[in-house]
Parts: C-alpha cells; structure tokens; sequence
C-alpha cells in the first residue's frame, strides 16, 4: 500500500554540534507495523508475528510475483491477476516445504540458505525459539551476540522505524541514527532508532506501543500477529549524526537513545519544534 510522506524543511532554533544543518521533519499519514528481529516473527508452523509470506515471494517459471508486480498487471489489464501474490507465494512455499527445494519462493524477511534451493536455517540452541523459528534479519545489526537471532535488532525491545538508503541519503540519516517520533492524536512522543529496511511508513513493534499503539492481533486459532498500524499521521525529526551504540542490554539501549533524543531534541527547539513541524502543510 502506498503511503503519503510529505516532507517540511525546518531550520533548528539551535543545534548540536553535530547538526549544523537543519533537522528534516518528515510525515507519514499512516504507520505499518514491522516485526522484524523479533524472534518470534517468523515461526517455522507460521504462527509467528508475522506471516510467512511477509517475507516470502514465490516464482513462476523464474519469475517473481509480488505487490509490485500484482499492481503493474492491474494498471495494464484493469483488473487484478488470478491468482493474486498470495496465493502464488502460499501454494510456493507450502511444494518447498513438502519437497525441501525452496527454489521456487524467494525468502527476504528472514536468512535463506546459502543455497537458495536449501531450507533456510532456524534458530539454533543459544537463541530463544531454538528450531520453532527462522531467524528474522534487520538493517541494523548488534554486536555481542551470542546466538543467531540476537545479531539483529528485537523489533518487541527497540523502537526503530524503517528507511530505506534513498531515504537515508535524502535526510542524511545512518543506521543507528536517532529519530524523534511524534503523533498528535495521542499526543505521545519517542525516541527511536532507524532500524531496518526499506521505505518509510513501517515503525517496530516497540515504538508502535512507545506512541500510544497495540499493534499486537490475536487470530481465532490463538496466533498472535502484529498486524494493527496507525491510520493517522505520524512525524519523524530525524537527527543527522546522533548515532546510538546497539548493545545486547535493551533496556540500556533504549534508555541511550531517550538520553540521545532528547538532547538533540532540546537542541534543535524542544515540542515547539515539533509542534511546528506537525502543523505545516
């Protein structure tokens, strides 16, 4: 789904030292969820947070069928292709499962196998979901890990949203970054991280929580999803070169980048800043 983003160049009232231009403040008019380095986003029975096909497409003779290209063939025939993605990818990965060839599907929300024909690898004995789950990948990595999973930001500890590099380059933004996150209709404001890839409109399931959001659905058959996003407009500040340290300890991690935001936050005018920002049109 496409999202509307405007963008409202803003001059800082004052700024740290490492803003010497001004702060970007860029809208999104609706916030979808993402799980992703979450462990439990993507579980081997696909009752994870998130659905198998998230972060799968399936190939037909070779060739990938996705949103995208579902969108395309609907603009040049003016109606939807049968069958739809989904329904490719569902009935892809149901033949890899049952015949251990995945050459047919292309895994990009999770690890594949080195040999994209191979089963992707699962959560191994020093991760939490040791083979319940594969292991679900984030633009930014953490160091210290000590299994496979946790090399990856939990998107259910830290706050982070999604950018994609044009957007990084656009605003001058790295991973790691800080980013102010401000929703007026509950008022709420966070700090958090640019986390993961690609394309802003998608926040973690921590900073959907952090700005007044369950983002969590629980499915008749008792799979829990995080599927519920934010309809309304939702701003970003984002802090050219204030960059946070990822660390194993997420509560310390988190509290860094309140400690980081805030600060640069004050810097650069404090809520009138925001508040401005949210006002312009």
């Amino acid at each position: 789904m496409m999202r509307a983003i405007m963008v409202v160049s803003l001059s800082a009232l004052s700024v740290i030292s490492a803003q010497a231009q001004p702060v970007p403040c860029v809208k999104t008019a609706s916030l979808a969820v993402d799980a992703d380095g979450a462990p439990e986003s993507y579980r081997v029975d696909g009752k994870g947070l998130s659905y198998t096909c998230d972060g799968v497409s399936g190939l037909v003779n070779g060739v990938e069928h996705n949103v995208k290209t579902d969108k395309a063939y609907k603009k040049a025939h003016g109606k939807p292709p049968v069958p739809n993605w989904q329904t490719v990818c569902n009935e892809k990965w149901a033949e890899a499962t049952a015949t251990g060839n995945y050459s047919s599907v292309r895994i990009f929300g999770f690890e594949p196998n080195s040999d994209r024909s191979k089963a992707p690898p699962v959560q191994g004995p020093k991760d939490p979901l040791p083979g319940a789950a594969y292991i679900t990948t984030t633009s930014l990595t953490v160091s210290g890990a000590k299994g496979l999973q946790d090399k990856y930001v939990n998107a259910s500890e830290i706050p982070y949203i999604v950018m994609s590099g044009a957007d990084g380059k656009k605003y001058g933004v790295k991973w790691g970054d800080v980013v102010a996150v401000y929703r007026p209709k509950t008022g709420k404001l966070a700090y958090a991280v640019a986390g993961d890839c690609c394309g802003l409109g998608e926040a973690s399931v921590r900073l959907h929580q952090d700005i007044g959001n369950d983002p969590l659905v629980v499915e008749a058959g008792g799979a829990k999803r995080a599927k519920r996003g934010i309809g309304d407009a939702v701003y970003f500040v984002m802090f050219r070169g204030v960059h946070s340290t990822p660390t194993q300890d997420s509560a310390a991690w988190r509290k860094e980048i309140d400690t980081l935001g805030a600060n640069a936050l004050a810097a650069a005018g404090g809520m009138a800043f925001v508040k401005k920002c949210a006002a312009s049109r």
